[in-house]
């Protein structure tokens, strides 16, 4: 309170002094006489506010004070809230420029050198082939379709690259299941493991026809030119005699024998040609109207299977992955990719 006092005391002399007083009756120290306080400055005499009104004024500023100090300590932390923020877009600007000019000098777009081949003179077009890469350029070629950017991924997977799509799933399956990319080989598999439960069944049609298509080939050669199979089936089947003066089928030559029983296998291979090329030219027309083949049904069930038992990975990535059949070895026997490792499938690097 004393303290209190002799500020009051204090912003009581400096209010007469810059109003030109002369005299400041002032009580003994620790005491301010209430009302008591006047000046004279030549016109009419005037009474200094009271020590309570001073300390209130004080308090006010205080208060004042104390307001403003705290909002330009809120200022100030907002600031550096946006500069920690500007310095981390910063990093990651810097981050993304270091990763582009990576790709650049990968590519060769930016680091490529003038070789001046002999008798060529100037850069017209007989020294456009004047480029070769240096050893540098050559190291950093890419061997596999992990080692793609996104954006190339992207543009081969809509061309249809299968590789490019396996690889993009596993980038996916990376970000969800946050594991590394030899661990997203494991979901690969159970994925592969789950399309493929019906492989049987959904390759039996082709299977079939392959083998019809194969030992029709087979049967028609032999019905034309072997001689006992030829005779057995135009004798007993076909109800044909052997032609005038010949007594045994020996007697012909092979394409004698293709002449004689060409007489009623003719309309047999003329009737299932024609049958072919009119499914064929179904086939095409279907296509052309933009209607989906049995193939495609197939891969699109596939598909749908695939996406619907891993809800949690994209949909579009998925599907796209799922529909593609597994190559098949000349055993006739599948090569499922959860066979292949991590090279995968052939994809021509």
């Amino acid at each position: 309170q004393a303290m209190l006092v002799r500020s009051a005391t204090g912003a009581a002399v400096r209010a007469a002094w810059v109003c030109g007083s002369p005299r400041i009756s002032v009580a003994a120290p620790g005491k301010l006489q209430r009302s008591s306080c006047s000046f004279e400055s030549g016109h009419q005499a005037k009474t200094l506010p009271s020590w309570r009104e001073l300390l209130g004024d004080a308090t006010r500023d205080r208060q004042e004070l104390l307001r403003r100090l705290e909002e330009q300590g809120q200022l100030v932390q907002k600031i550096a809230a946006e500069s920690a923020q500007m310095r981390s877009r910063l990093e990651y600007l810097d981050k993304e420029v270091r990763m582009l000019s990576t790709k650049l000098e990968d590519s060769g777009a930016t680091c490529r050198q003038r070789v001046n081949r002999k008798g060529v003179k100037g850069r017209g077009g007989q020294s456009r082939m004047s480029y070769r890469p240096t050893l540098e350029i050559a190291e950093r070629q890419p061997t596999h379709v992990c080692e793609l950017g996104h954006q190339t991924l992207a543009q081969l997977a809509i061309l249809g690259s299968h590789p490019a799509r396996r690889e993009r799933l596993l980038r996916e399956i990376m970000c969800v299941e946050g594991v590394s990319w030899g661990e997203a080989h494991k979901t690969l598999v159970k994925i592969d493991e789950h399309i493929e439960r019906c492989y049987w069944l959904e390759s039996l049609p082709y299977r079939v026809g392959i083998t019809l298509a194969v030992l029709g080939a087979f049967a028609g050669v032999l019905l034309v030119f072997c001689k006992p199979i030829a005779y057995s089936y135009g004798t007993q089947v076909a109800g044909e005699e052997l032609p005038e003066g010949v007594e045994d089928i020996s007697e012909l030559t092979v394409n004698q024998v293709g002449t004689w029983t060409w007489s009623w296998m003719e309309p047999m291979i003329g009737v299932a040609s024609f049958v072919l090329l009119c499914c064929q030219f179904t086939r095409a027309q279907a296509t052309k109207m933009n209607m989906k083949t049995y193939a495609e049904v197939l891969l699109a069930w596939r598909a749908d299977r695939a996406a619907k038992k891993f809800p949690n990975y994209d949909r579009s990535m998925v599907r796209s992955w799922a529909k593609h059949m597994p190559r098949v070895g000349l055993n006739f026997f599948p090569i499922y990719e959860r066979d292949a490792g991590f090279k995968g499938p052939t994809s021509g690097l």
